[in-house]
């Protein structure tokens, strides 16, 4: 029981992975009730189904399929589900929202844009980075085989 709820936090991550990444194409675009409702949308529709289609052995595009398409795809720590998922959301709502308001004048040049905190946009890339020995080692599912253990050291100092 407590690995079924160990696996299902795993993909919980994911799915919150792909919803994040949205957030940053509609930022400051939309109203925090919005930004809710499409990540409890992706996190609980969108996602597992196209996870379904890559992941299982049953989806049609995933390489274990006993019929893939094309060959079917392997993705590793979620490289191409939560990127392309988040990505695809972020481009729809970037585009249904429009650009940002105050972004560009009258005859539509952009106008400049005032600096930002250099410190936090630091920090930030720093807890990405340590998050990221957790998430993308974790990806491996195990340590105990001699093969996994390889992959997950791998997989860090890479």
């Amino acid at each position: 029981a407590g690995y079924d709820w160990a696996g299902w936090f795993f993909q919980f991550t994911f799915a919150a992975a792909a919803a994040t990444i949205v957030s940053g194409g509609v930022a400051e675009r939309c109203a925090l009730v919005a930004y809710l409702v499409y990540s409890c949308v992706i996190t609980g529709f969108i996602y597992p189904v196209v996870v379904h289609w890559i992941w299982d052995s049953e989806g049609f595009m995933s390489a274990f399929s006993s019929a893939p398409i094309f060959g079917g795809c392997i993705d590793f720590a979620g490289s191409g589900v939560v990127h392309m998922t988040g990505g695809v959301a972020a481009l729809c709502g970037a585009a249904w929202l429009g650009p940002r308001i105050g972004r560009f004048d009258a005859d539509g040049k952009p106008l400049p844009m005032p600096g930002h905190n250099s410190v936090l946009a630091v920090l930030g890339t720093f807890i990405l980075w340590v998050g990221w020995y957790g998430f993308n080692g974790g990806s491996t599912l195990g340590v105990f085989v001699y093969e996994y253990g390889r992959d997950l050291a791998r997989v860090c100092v890479t």
